[in-house]
């Protein structure tokens, strides 16, 4: 009866049917470890329980903050892992650039990857999760962002295959790599007032916007300069925004960068790019 008065709750406050459903299942599960299965079979809830899950809605419902950042809970990868607001969400979309980059590693006995941007450290975390041979570099801009990173690292056992770096792009970076990934910021600015709520008040603007008109400014700042931190040979793999595969394209085509291939999403958009670097 509770799950159909949550899900009742979403919809009065104008969200989707389908909405309601997946994050009222997802509360059940991260918090109690409740599943639909379960609640068809009669299982009940404590009545603290429902109160705390009467509070968790009503402040998703009048706020519309994410319900991941409410629960402190997101999945990637089939996994879960500590998100806040110093953090990106981690997306789907996010999912695909890990599985290219999971494919470039095998042509490596042992990889060593960089990850600019880690935020919740969910690429760095998955990689060496999905391939014992990888050992990666989690650089953030953000302390408070690297600290989420670290305790998910720790979560997942996976804290000493992963070294943190406190760095501005490469500012700190004294190595070398196989692999540079990356989800930098690519919203233009100019694009804030048009995103949805959940997005625009609550992702950390740092990971979110770039400050020029077509949202290319990091993908040009990190291609420029990643020559000096790849092997050779080495790759580059980002995730695209909107209508940005052909403008990284040319950045990749003019700074040395060949076999660029582009991925596509569940959408059909292309969201994945990466070429190998000729040194």
């Amino acid at each position: 009866m509770y799950r159909k008065i949550f899900t009742d709750m979403y919809i009065e406050n104008g969200f989707s049917f389908k909405e309601a459903v997946s994050e009222v299942d997802f509360v059940l599960e991260v918090l109690f470890e409740y599943t639909y299965k379960e609640y068809m079979l009669g299982k009940t809830l404590e009545n603290r329980q429902i109160e705390k899950l009467k509070k968790i809605f009503t402040e998703r419902v009048t706020s519309h903050k994410p319900i991941q950042q409410i629960t402190g809970i997101a999945y990637f990868y089939g996994r879960k892992f500590f998100v806040n607001e110093n953090t990106l969400i981690p997306r789907p979309e996010t999912e695909i650039l890990v599985s290219e980059v999971l494919k470039i590693a095998k042509n490596y006995k042992t990889s060593e990857i960089l990850d600019i941007g880690t935020g919740s450290g969910c690429i760095p975390v998955t990689l060496v999760l999905e391939n014992n041979n990888i050992k990666s570099t989690a650089v953030d801009i953000s302390a408070k962002a690297l600290e989420t990173a670290r305790k998910n690292a720790d979560l997942h056992n996976v804290a000493g295959n992963i070294s943190f770096i406190e760095s501005n792009l490469f500012e700190k970076i004294t190595e070398k790599y196989n692999i540079i990934v990356s989800n930098p910021p690519y919203i233009p600015l100019k694009d804030k007032e048009s995103l949805e709520i959940e997005v625009k008040d609550y992702d950390p603007a740092i990971a979110l916007f770039a400050q020029d008109e077509a949202g290319t400014e990091f993908y040009e700042k990190i291609i420029k300069n990643s020559g000096g931190y790849l092997l050779n040979g080495g790759y580059l793999a980002f995730e695209l925004g909107i209508n940005q595969a052909e403008a990284v394209y040319d950045l990749l085509k003019r700074n040395n960068f060949s076999g660029i291939e582009i991925t596509k999403d569940y959408n059909n958009t292309d969201r994945v790019i990466f070429g190998k670097i000729n040194k």
